[in-house]
């Protein structure tokens, strides 16, 4: 990405506009992340004259403190992490566009066939792996699930110690670690597809209903033409030279204006489970 530097120190409104700054919540080592997204980087500077910092963080919860604190101007949140940011804030957070795909993202239910588990109501007693109580896709949305089959994950279920990510959630499963587990379907399908599991002995069994994940915001008070020419960007990818390269990089087939509507059934959940806050 760019080699932007802030100066210390008050910036005029004008360098703060020149200057822009791109966190992403990880789901990759900070080096892969920096080199996913150094071509978007490089599209941004040179569509829109400015240049672009990219702003390492550790997790979900760094990522909406960069953005609440100002410590970066452009930041792609999950579903929950943006619910929970628009509260903080006081409705502050301004959604600019987001992957087509998470306008319809759903979670899967995964088990082997020695569980003898084929709907969720047979998770009574037993282990479920979840991801981290950050994420959306691999905990969130999969309680919220639990909690319509009539299920209280806290005391129906036995406790595991949340998973670091969707390939933890598959080998706890896969090694008999967990009676089940709950996922992202997309990262699911993506491990189908790189032969990271063997989908003919780990079976999904339930798969949620849609709910809208992922997306990118900055605060309400950015300059309202900044915003509108950074989210036309993503727009026109599909159309620009390298364009359809950027987006498979982001696992994309196109991005879409993203509303604040769309969000209403991930704010249920997190109120529901008490993490809208």
């Amino acid at each position: 990405m760019g080699a932007a530097v802030l100066l210390a120190g008050a910036v005029t409104a004008a360098q703060a506009q020149s200057v822009l700054r791109v966190a992403m919540a990880p789901d990759a080592s900070p080096a892969d992340q920096a080199a996913r997204f150094e071509p978007l980087g490089q599209f941004l500077e040179k569509r829109f004259k400015m240049r672009v910092k990219w702003v390492p963080v550790a997790s979900e919860a760094f990522a909406v403190r960069a953005l609440l604190n100002r410590e970066a101007d452009l930041v792609w949140l999950n579903g929950l992490s943006y619910v929970q940011a628009n509260l903080r804030s006081g409705n502050k957070v301004a959604l600019l566009v987001q992957r087509e795909e998470d306008q319809k993202a759903r979670s899967v239910f995964i088990t082997t066939a020695s569980t003898g588990i084929k709907k969720l109501q047979d998770l009574k007693g037993r282990t479920l792996s979840l991801g981290p109580p950050a994420s959306t896709s691999d905990s969130l949305m999969p309680r919220s699930a639990l909690v319509a089959a009539k299920l209280r994950p806290e005391t129906d279920l036995k406790p595991l110690p949340p998973a670091a990510n969707a390939q933890a959630i598959v080998a706890a499963v896969a090694s008999g670690k967990a009676d089940a587990g709950a996922l992202s379907q997309a990262a699911w399908e993506k491990l189908v597809a790189d032969k990271q599991v063997d989908s003919a002995a780990v079976k999904v069994f339930f798969t949620t209903p849609v709910y809208t994940d992922h997306t990118w915001a900055a605060l309400a008070d950015m300059d309202e033409n900044t915003r509108k020419t950074i989210a036309g960007g993503f727009l026109v990818l599909e159309a620009v030279g390298g364009g359809r390269d950027i987006l498979k990089q982001q696992g994309a087939h196109r991005f879409v204006e993203a509303k604040p509507a769309a969000y209403d059934t991930v704010r249920a959940a997190a109120a529901e489970a008490g993490l809208n806050q």
